[in-house]
């Protein structure tokens, strides 16, 4: 499926407004109403419209509108399939990213917006030289400690054990520092050069402006929590500085006079190379102008917040710029010399990018966004570029300095398709930007794509009409399957989704948030199993509390209610939400909105069995470690409960603008078109997708029962900053929004409980007249026959055909996909395919 552009900010997207003051009425009146079609998720209605506007007189005038809604205003191109570390050399004609865990280094040139490979490089910790010419780099020498360390922290990670997992890569960071030595490359010629490192855990390397100096930031080895600076040349080492504690996040100075690091959690410490002296002031998160004769730092005095700017060399103390009481973070000093300085500040409960001048005047406020905008830098005189949304889906913004008027800058090009961004690198004349993002929204696989942004080059009108050309195909082909997908049961699933209340979800809400806390070790955690199990007593349920001590002394439970199945039994679908909080908060939010859709839904249902079970599973625990969910999945094995398909919903309340929407979080594309469709058949409900599963109770389904799990949750579009807070309240909840994702789980459960599964067991065999394939029989009663489809990669439902017996020998050739779905005797055509490669 995968369709659109991530949408969910679209109040945010940069309209340019001195495009817009002289535009021609009617053209102006034709953009407006695909605008509204595109706000209303009307996308096929959008992009025709937009489609339409592109192919008249008035096209350049609205290309960039057009380009910035449904995708990138700058040509954007695929470095790598996979980059991580990203960094500029300082002429910005080369640049660096690593893969393999960080275990390897590639160098590329940029040149007209394309790289072209240089160089890879066995280890990490790169640094350019100033003209490019050279690199440093640490090779780690292996060994069956670091391997063994390694294998270890891999095996934590899988087991989702991070408590032990951070002492563990802890120490593998530790065994590869020890076992690193530094080496330097001529790019042109491949010589390499062992530079003296010695013995030291080697930590950080960077060049001096002249290139004759690297300096290293290594510890001692026995001394975990000490580091010092040193200077390496060919005629050996020296320690510019000695001392405990940790030097951390080292800067070298354009100017070439001075170093600045952290030396300790609140001090920056500024190392003059002249006289070796070293001054230390009470602060954190140093940044340096671009000419290097600027410091910003931020300090605490007290209850306060102080913004400070110091001029490198200067004697003096460094200048108060701003004071608050409010948290200020990440300062960044424009690059002439620091003459204004951006940075955050929480104004309320999120994060929002400010300017300001070195003498605390003319403070401009450049984003003012409900969620976090952070991590602010410039991209020249007088462009910034920062971030917006929650860490672990953040995306990139370019603001116009002086008057705050910004641009996404990268969309992955999808209508429904969420491409979270994990970092960001300026080249350092910011006419280039490489990011760091998941590809078709795929959280789950560790590759990040590598993304080169020109931000010199805007896409042509015939870039834009293609993108939309191929955005309506996508759109279109998804909402034919999803109307195929409702067929004969539409008018059934309409009559029950139209009984889901606001008034009553609203009213569950409350009562689940006056508990507070809901974590297993406060006492909400028991009265919401208390208050849920009684709930579901009076909608005629006979509701499952499954026990158990997670912690020594600590009791809890999932409540669980079944509505029993009228054909298959003993096939089981389950809806399940968690209802425990973090211990600080009340868990409006997360999970308060997921639970109370559930309740609404096991509602709605009760008079309504389907053929198949369906299990509404109220987890406890999912705070604490993804505790009820693992509990729930574990008695299911033990007592061979046939789980077909699972939907989790999770933080589905939050708004940050007008639309109804959220996301779909998916293992399982059937399930994730499935449910697309419920929303837009039935809902106001506007959906994106990604595949999302980790970290969450749809994982503990995963672990067991494979890529079985669809359902809903802000994540990774709406990243709300009441996450995880204690300002996570009722009143941020939109109980509209909660009704909506109710009414699509309705109706997205008797879709799968109403149709045949996934077959299983999906074999193909290479004959002299084709390929068998054969697979195991339907679980399901009543099945009528099989459909077999099969094409190339590219087209993999090129053509079918129908069998009565779970087997059929097709003209499919090798590398092509076969894919096979039941048919019901009551017309239901199976929710996703079983699919497999014929094999060579």
């Amino acid at each position: 499926m995968h369709r659109l552009l991530p949408v969910a900010l679209l109040l945010l997207v940069a309209l340019p407004a001195r495009a817009q003051t002289d535009d021609p009425p009617a053209a102006r009146a034709r953009f407006d109403s695909a605008y509204v079609a595109w706000q209303d998720g009307d996308y096929p209605a959008a992009l025709g419209g937009f489609a339409r506007l592109m192919r008249s007189a008035d096209a350049g005038r609205f290309r960039a509108r057009v380009a910035l809604l449904t995708g990138e205003r700058y040509r954007t191109a695929e470095v790598a399939p996979d980059g991580a570390r990203l960094q500029w050399s300082r002429d910005g004609r080369r640049a660096a990213y690593t893969t393999d865990g960080g275990r390897t280094t590639h160098i590329v040139a940029l040149d007209g917006g394309a790289a072209q490979p240089l160089a890879s490089l066995p280890g990490v910790g790169l640094a350019f030289s100033p003209d490019g010419q050279r690199v440093a780099y640490l090779v780690v020498t292996e060994s069956a400690a670091l391997r063994a360390a390694r294998a270890r922290a891999d095996s934590l990670i899988r087991g989702q054990d991070f408590a032990r997992y951070g002492p563990a890569m802890q120490l593998v960071a530790r065994l590869e520092q020890e076992a690193a030595r530094v080496v330097e490359r001529d790019l042109a010629s491949g010589r390499e050069t062992e530079m003296p490192g010695g013995d030291l855990a080697k930590r950080a390397l960077a060049y001096s402006p002249d290139g004759a100096t690297l300096y290293l930031v290594g510890a001692p080895r026995g001394e975990p929590g000490r580091s010092d600076v040193y200077a390496l040349t060919a005629a050996g080492r020296r320690a510019l500085t000695e001392g405990p504690g940790l030097k951390t996040g080292l800067l070298v100075a354009a100017t070439g006079r001075h170093l600045v690091f952290s030396a300790g959690p609140a001090t920056v410490a500024v190392l003059d190379l002249a006289s070796g002296a070293v001054r230390d002031f009470a602060g954190a998160e140093p940044a340096l102008s671009a000419d290097g004769t600027a410091l910003a730092f931020v300090a605490r005095e007290g209850a306060d917040y102080v913004l400070r700017v110091h001029t490198l060399g200067d004697a003096g103390d460094p200048a108060e710029v701003r004071r608050s009481p409010r948290p200020l973070a990440t300062p960044a000093p424009s690059p002439d010399g620091g003459r204004r300085i951006a940075f955050a500040a929480m104004p309320r409960e999120d994060w929002e990018v400010y300017v300001i001048g070195r003498d605390g005047a003319s403070e401009v406020r450049l984003t003012r966004e409900i969620q976090h905008d952070r991590f602010p830098r410039w991209l020249g005189a007088n462009r910034v570029l920062a971030m917006k949304g929650e860490p672990r889906h953040t995306r990139a913004y370019a603001y116009d300095a002086a008057t705050g008027e910004a641009e996404r800058l990268h969309h992955n090009n999808t209508v429904r398709t969420v491409a979270p961004e994990y970092e960001w690198a300026p080249s350092p004349d910011g006419t280039l930007l490489l990011i760091s993002a998941d590809r078709d929204g795929d959280t789950i696989t560790p590759e990040r794509s590598l993304q080169l942004v020109t931000l010199t080059q805007e896409v042509s009108d015939d870039d834009v009409l293609a993108r939309l050309a191929a955005m309506q195909r996508e759109e279109d082909g998804l909402r034919a399957r999803g109307r195929a997908t409702f067929e004969g049961i539409e008018a059934r699933v309409r009559a029950v989704t139209e009984q889901v209340s606001v008034p009553r979800i609203y009213e569950s809400a409350r009562t689940l948030f006056e508990m507070d806390s809901k974590f297993i070790t406060r006492p909400g955690n028991r009265r919401a199993i208390d208050y849920l199990a009684g709930e579901l007593r009076r909608m005629g349920y006979e509701p499952e509390l499954q026990e158990f001590e997670p912690r020594p002394g600590v009791r809890t439970a999932n409540v669980v209610a079944t509505l029993r199945g009228t054909v298959d039994p003993d096939l089981i679908y389950v809806v399940s939400s968690h209802f425990d909080s973090v211990e600080p908060g009340p868990g409006a939010d997360d999970n308060t909105s997921g639970t109370t859709a559930l309740l609404e839904a096991a509602r709605v249902l009760a008079a309504h069995p389907q053929r198949a079970t369906v299990q509404f599973a109220f987890f406890t625990g999912e705070e604490g470690g993804l505790l009820g969910s693992r509990e729930f999945v574990r008695r299911a094995v033990a007592s061979g409960a046939r789980i077909a398909g699972a939907l989790n919903n999770d933080m589905v309340g939050w708004m940050n603008d007008a639309r109804y929407d959220n996301t779909i979080r998916y293992s399982n594309p059937g399930i994730r078109d499935l449910q697309h469709a419920a929303a837009f058949l039935f809902t106001r409900l506007i959906t994106y997708d990604a595949k999302y599963y980790r970290n969450t109770d749809a994982h503990a389904y995963y672990e067991v029962y494979g890529d079985i799990v669809g359902g809903i949750g802000s994540y990774p579009i709406l990243g709300n900053p009441h996450y995880h807070q204690t300002h996570d309240v009722l009143e941020t909840v939109s109980h509209q929004l909660v009704a909506e994702v109710s009414k699509t789980t309705v109706a997205s459960i008797m879709a799968l409980a109403s149709s045949p599964a996934r077959l299983r067991g999906l074999a193909l065999t290479r004959t002299g007249v084709g390929t068998r394939a054969t697979w195991t029989d339907a679980a399901e009663t009543g099945v009528t026959g099989y459909t077999v489809a099969y094409g190339p990669p590219s087209d993999p439902m090129r053509a079918s055909v129908t069998v009565r017996q779970p087997q059929a020998t097709i003209p499919a050739a090798p590398g092509d996909v076969v894919s096979v779905r039941a048919l019901g005797a009551n017309g239901r055509v199976g929710w996703d395919w079983a699919r497999a490669t014929v094999p060579n």
